[in-house]
């Protein structure tokens, strides 16, 4: 029996990380991070010393 559950324990673990990775990749793509301060920081910073 012991042997039996390691046995089925693998594809059931591969199912569940790729359940969670597709899962995971809808939802980031129908919820995007905000832009991050300092990226935009960093790019004023960028225009200002092009101007100088």
């Amino acid at each position: 029996m012991g042997d039996t559950l390691l046995t089925l324990s693998i594809p059931a673990l591969l199912l569940a990380s790729g359940l969670y990775t597709v899962a995971s990749t809808w939802w980031r793509r129908r919820h995007p991070a905000p832009p991050s301060p300092y990226t935009q920081q960093a790019a004023g910073l960028a225009e200002d010393r092009e101007r100088s």
